[in-house]
């Protein structure tokens, strides 16, 4: 017979995708920046508009105003085996590093990740760890290092998953700080031995010694650290997750490995101990909608019209189409965050002393 987990506080795994950057920037009142690959109505030129004109009208195989997939475009040419066409996509992966960084500047975040600090301060407090919930930690598919900023200024402290030198970050020594796995690197690791991380700021640059993996169809994880970041993302879903909360990343094709990553964590857990761990989907309903149905070979997902810590039945009036732009619903993981902080506080459960002025701001509490 499985065993059972009986009055202990459930495990949690986060899944963060550049959806849970953009909601930062939209917390934080910033005009409107696009860090989204397609282009939107209401944030105006996405990502890859702006890396294609950087490239050229030539290398746009669509017309102007159609939505392109970038990451196959930048595969396409990459795989060419034709030496200017490769040339041509290591230039748009660098386009994509200079554009990302722009708007990160233009936001004004790059410093101040609001929502993932108060998620990390949540999930900190020693009545919430003891009864509720435990957060195992954190995988992302970002390169922006802003979770590695927040981890640093909630705990002390980082968790890379393999052992780095930094002049700005403290290396984890302890078992109790979160681990935040970058699966696809960061704009700020450095190739050495061990690697080097560094927070992210206004004047980084691109350097051929980036270690991260770049826009494409295939993100190939054979090689150091990303073989044991990835390593260590499957044993935190197979070991330890009874809850993964994926916010802000689409589960689209594109996202092969990480759809791979999932199922295979589900089927071994259900293997070994008798049942798959949930998903709550921290996106629009749309989207949470749309991955049940996509990815129907996943188990247990649960969109957000209908997670119950917290007021989300609203959500369920746009499953075909997008709240108003005024609507707190626009920002789905800042809504969910101050709705299950009030909701965790409301019982009790996060202990008796004061919110930090972070979940409080977040919470709508603060002064």
């Amino acid at each position: 017979m499985p065993r059972t987990r009986a009055h202990q506080p459930k495990q949690i795994v986060y899944l963060l995708g550049a959806g849970a950057t953009q909601a930062e920037v939209e917390y934080l009142g910033a005009r409107p920046v696009n860090l989204m690959m397609r282009d939107s109505a209401r944030l105006g030129e996405g990502v890859s508009t702006a890396v294609l004109q950087r490239a050229g009208p030539r290398w746009r195989p669509v017309p102007a105003g159609q939505d392109l997939d970038i990451e196959k475009l930048i595969s396409l040419l990459g795989a060419s085996g034709v030496n200017r066409l490769v040339t041509v996509a290591e230039q748009m992966r660098r386009g994509y590093f200079d554009e990302i960084l722009r708007r990160l500047r233009r936001a004004g975040i790059i410093e101040r990740p609001q929502l993932a600090k108060a998620l990390f301060e949540m999930h900190k407090r020693a009545a919430f760890r003891r009864t509720v919930e435990t957060l195992s930690g954190v995988i992302t598919t970002n390169h922006d290092g802003l979770l590695q900023v927040a981890s640093q200024q909630v705990f002390g402290q980082v968790a890379l998953g393999f052992p780095f030198l930094s002049d700005g970050f403290s290396p984890a020594t302890a078992g109790s700080v979160p681990f935040v796995l970058q699966l696809h690197g960061s704009f700020t690791w450095r190739l050495a031995v061990p690697p080097r991380a560094s927070p992210l700021h206004r004047g980084s640059r691109y350097s051929p010694d980036t270690l991260w993996i770049p826009p494409s169809i295939l993100k190939e994880s054979k090689n150091y650290p990303f073989n044991k970041v990835l390593a260590m993302a499957y044993e935190l879903l197979a070991r330890r997750c009874d809850v993964l909360r994926v916010v802000g990343a689409s589960l689209t094709q594109n996202d092969w490995n990480i759809l791979s990553l999932i199922f295979n964590a589900q089927r071994h857990k259900e293997l070994a101990r008798g049942t798959a761990f949930k998903i709550e989907v921290i996106a629009s309903q749309r989207g949470g909608e749309r991955i049940a149905k996509e990815s129907a070979y996943l188990k247990n997902i649960t969109p957000i019209g209908y997670l119950t810590e917290g007021s989300f039945a609203d959500y369920k009036d746009y499953q075909e189409k997008d709240p108003p732009a005024s609507s707190d619903l626009t920002n789905p993981f800042a809504y969910w965050l101050k709705e299950k902080i009030r909701y965790h506080r409301s019982r009790g459960e996060l202990g008796d002393a004061p919110l930090s002025e972070t979940m409080a701001r977040v919470a709508g509490e603060a002064p």
